[in-house]
This record gives C-alpha cells, structure tokens and sequence, in this order.
C-alpha cells in the first residue's frame, strides 16, 4: 500500500476516532440531561434492562411511593410490583410490542412493600445508547414513568357502575323513557318501554328529533326551557311507527350527565286512563238522570203515601164508627157470638189503621230528613218510656248514664219506642224487667234494651228485623211487623247496625251501635258500666 493511501485510511480512522468521542460527549449530555428530567418527574421512574425487566434504577419519588430502599428495589424486576404481568413470557410479548413502537402504554396494580396496591397508567419506551467500551455497540434499557390513576381508576368506575345502575332503571320503570340532548334536541336513549310504545327498534329512534318525531303534534316547538326543574307535565299525543296516534301523560325533566345537559321524558299510555273518563262522565250523567228520576219517584210515593193514607184512612174511620153504632143500638140484639164478631171486626179496623202508620212511618226514614240537635238520651229514653207506659208489672230501668249525641231527635226516638214497645208487648213473665244500657266499644256507642220475656230461637233473628214479619199469630197479639224494620232502617242510615242475643226462655237482648266519632258532641261525656 502506497504511503498515500496509508496516511489517508490513518486520517479517516482518526476523524471517526474523534466523531465517536463527540458522539459519546453528546450522549453523555443527553443522559444528563434526562437523568435530571428523570429527578424531577412527579411521576414513579424506573429504568429496566428489557429482556427480564430488572430495575437498574429509579428517581426518588419510585422509592418513596412503593417503599423499597434503593438496594431492595435493585434486586427486583418488573413483574414483581406489576399485579397484570404473571410470569417471563407475558414481560417478553409487551417487550416485542415495545420493540415495534418504542413506546407503550400499559395500566395495571402496582404492588407496595406494604401490600397495598394503587392503579397506574405506566408509559414504556424503549432506549438506546452507545456502550462506552466501543464505538459501535449500543444496549437497550426500558425507561418507564408510571403515574398513579387510582382517583380516576374509582371515578371511571363509578361513572360505569353508575351508567350501570341508569340502565337497570331505564329498563325496570314502568313508563316510557327517551333521553334527549338538550342542545340538539335529538333522542341519544330509550328504554324498552319506549321502543315498545313506538313500535320501532331501538337504533330507527335513536338521533331523531324528539318533538318532532314522538309528539309531531307540537309543531316544531319543543316545551322545555330550563334546566334543573320538572319543565313540562302535560297530555300529548304520541305517534306510533304505523301510523296511530295515541294519548299519553308526558314529563319532561332537565338533568345533567357527565357534564352535558339532556332532558328525561317519560311518558305513560293513558288509553285505558281516557276510556275511563269517558265512561265515568257517562255514568255521572246517568247517575244524575237517575238521581232525578228517584227525586221525582220520591216525591210521588210521598205524595201517594198522603193519597192512600187519607182514602182508606177515611173509610177506615167510617167502619169504626158504623160498628160502634151497631154495637150499642142492636146490643141487645146481639148474642154472644155476635158481640165477639164486632169485637173483632173493631180490631180488625184498628190493626188496618195501624198498618197505615206502619208504612207511611217507615216510608219517611231516610227521604224525610231533619235538623240534627244536642240530644241527651237520658231525657229521651225517659219521655219514650212515659209515652209507651208500661204496665205495672212491667219496670223499665236506665242501668247508667246515656251519652248526650247530635242527631235526628225524631229518629232516635223510634228506634228506642220501637225496642221498648216490642219488649212490653211481648212480655211473658209476670213481673217483666226491662233494661237499658250503653257502653263505649272499638269507636262506637253500643247500647242495649234488655228484656226477661219469652226469648227468640235463633233461626229468627234475622226474620224479625224483615218488615211484616211477626213470630206470634196476629189473632193472638195485634202487631204490624214494622216496628223492628224501621228501628233497623234509622241505624243503618247513621252508619250503625242492629242485632239480638236471645235465649227461648231467657230473654232477648236487642243491641245496637252508633259511631261515636260521626255523632259525639264536644264536651259531653260518658259514664257507662258494662250490663251485668
């Protein structure tokens, strides 16, 4: 080789000689000056040779976060703090990934020393440099800065377990649902209800205009306005995918989600709902027709109540009055037989007469009404028993104080008339004994008029209370079958009800209740034992 060519090949080799150590000057600088970035990073650094992922270093904040001394973490790799990466071949896939795009980004559990975990987004890129013992070597080493995501690793969380639990809702509610961008107006979301009620598929509604898609009946305006509030309620008209409309109650509420405004509107299928509107003013209308009609039947049966009442009334009287003249001008012309015959069409005219009275009575009781007063049933009871006046032998007895009431005077003192009456008219003992009493029960005063006569078997209880109805022959005792009916009909309209306790032989005991609350007057006590 020609000396030329000698100091040439010596000059190049020279000049790449002194390239080599202005290269290696270079990386020096620039791995100072990354090694300071590295220091002030906020976030965990570790630098990882990347066949096994060992740690060859980390900053200050790596040591602090995880806990390890600088010795103890050098003794480790990767996988050991990385919950995600199992074993060696998981470590060598994500490195062969990295060597494609010499920049990685995986998110794991990284593992204290402690045992506790926080959750990391850990970006890995891969490095090269220029070994010192040469001039064309280079190794590879793993820069990784691992920042703690565990705030937002709950907050995604929450958000997707809280989408979640929206949709469990949107698909339990019981109306229809469409969640609409409040900006746009257009439908992002419907339940199943909805795309039922609709009768389309779900992605044939979704980014349609809600107002005019749903309700076109609103002409383009949309009834929302603000946020925060329940903005609409109202009846609309829904229209179907083929072609029907059918009402329904729609509310619309604002709410935000994820930082946007979207309005809820839910809405219900009130068919059904407007059908029975329908059918109730129909029946109101009815009914008022009815009302009518049984105002005006009432009045006529008033009417002819007074009618029949005076036409047979009047002839009634004139038989009475006939016989008693052929009683006493032909008695001496009468025998025996003949007298009891008169005797008994007498009776017969009385019974009629009675009769009348019965009915027209109980006809009044419940479409006469009058003016509820103060009441005190002790004064009342004690004027019913001097108005029935029992027989000697007969004694009626007040066993403790009666409440003082608000009601229809008239009507409290039939039924007390009625009870009384039947228990002296029926008595069967020699000395008869008649009680009346009261107590408080369950809200309601609970009287009683108690008697020692023949007593009532019973299969009859129910049977006396029916109008016209009597247990003993009306040729042997002269009764109407009335007076127990309207007794029970008065009760009944105060919201009361009547019934009787007996033993043949023993007795009866009609007892009846009022309700205390509807009747009671303010200030008036009661001071009542209960009948022995």
């Amino acid at each position: 080789m020609r000396i030329g060519q000698k100091l040439i090949l010596g000059f190049m080799g020279f000049t790449e000689y002194l390239r080599g150590i202005a290269a290696r000057k270079q990386t020096g600088e620039r791995l100072e000056l990354l090694r300071n970035l590295i220091d002030c990073s906020n976030d965990c650094v570790f630098i990882m040779e990347p066949k096994w992922g060992r740690f060859l270093d980390a900053n200050d904040r790596a040591y602090a976060s995880l806990g390890y001394a600088r010795q103890e973490l050098l003794n480790m790799a990767f996988k050991d703090i990385e919950q995600s990466i199992p074993d060696d071949s998981s470590w060598r896939e994500q490195i062969e990934e990295l060597k494609l795009k010499e920049d990685l980004v995986i998110q794991g559990w990284l593992r204290r020393k402690d045992g506790t975990t926080f959750f990391a987004e850990t970006n890995l890129k891969l490095v090269s440099r220029n070994r010192r013992d040469g001039l064309h070597r280079k190794e590879d080493f793993i820069i990784a800065f691992a920042r703690d995501i565990s705030e937002r690793k709950r907050a995604e969380e929450a958000l997707r377990e809280s989408e979640k639990r929206l949709t469990v809702i949107l698909e339990s509610i019981l109306t229809g649902v469409v969640l609409v961008d409040a900006e746009t107006h257009n439908i992002v979301d419907t339940n199943p209800l909805a795309t039922e009620m609709i009768g389309l598929p779900k992605q044939e509604i979704v980014g349609k205009m809600c107002h005019k898609f749903i309700c076109p009946a609103e002409k383009g305006k949309c009834p929302i306005s603000d946020l925060g509030q329940v903005i609409d309620r109202s009846e609309r008209v829904l229209l179907k995918a083929d072609g029907r409309e059918i009402p329904i109650m729609k509310t619309v509420t604002a709410m935000t989600l994820h930082g946007h405004e979207y309005f809820v509107e839910s809405f219900v299928d009130i068919i059904e709902l407007k059908q029975a509107e329908q059918r109730q003013a129909q029946l109101i209308r009815e009914l008022e027709r009815t009302n009518q009609e049984v105002e005006n039947a009432n009045q006529e049966l008033k009417d002819f109540a007074y009618i029949v009442s005076h036409d047979l009334k009047a002839p009634l009287r004139g038989i009475k009055t006939v016989a008693g003249w052929i009683s006493a001008d032909y008695a001496d012309k009468l025998d025996d037989n003949g007298k009891e015959q008169m005797k008994l069409l007498v009776g017969r005219v009385d019974r009629m007469h009675n009769l009348i009275d019965g009915i027209l009575q109980y006809s009044r009781v419940g479409r006469v009404e009058e003016e509820k007063v103060v009441v005190n049933l002790n004064e009342l009871v004690t004027e019913a028993i001097d108005m029935i006046a029992p027989p000697e032998n007969i004694t009626i007895t007040v066993e403790n104080e009666l409440p003082v009431i608000k009601c229809e005077q008239t009507r409290i003192t039939q039924v007390f008339q009625n009870l009384l009456s039947n228990a002296v008219k029926y008595m069967d003992k020699p000395q008869g004994r008649i009680k009346v009493g009261c107590v408080e029960e369950n809200g309601f005063w609970k009287f009683s008029v108690a008697d020692n006569g023949p007593g009532i078997e019973e299969k009859n209880f129910e049977r006396i209370f029916k109008i016209f109805q009597t247990l003993t022959p009306r040729d042997e005792l002269e009764s109407t079958g009335i007076g127990l009916t309207v007794a029970k009909k008065i009760v009944e309209l105060y919201n009361g009800k009547i019934w009787v306790e007996s033993k043949p032989g023993e007795g009866s005991t009609f007892f009846f209740i009022l309700p205390k609350q509807e009747m009671e007057v303010e200030g008036a006590k009661l001071e009542a034992n209960i009948i022995g």
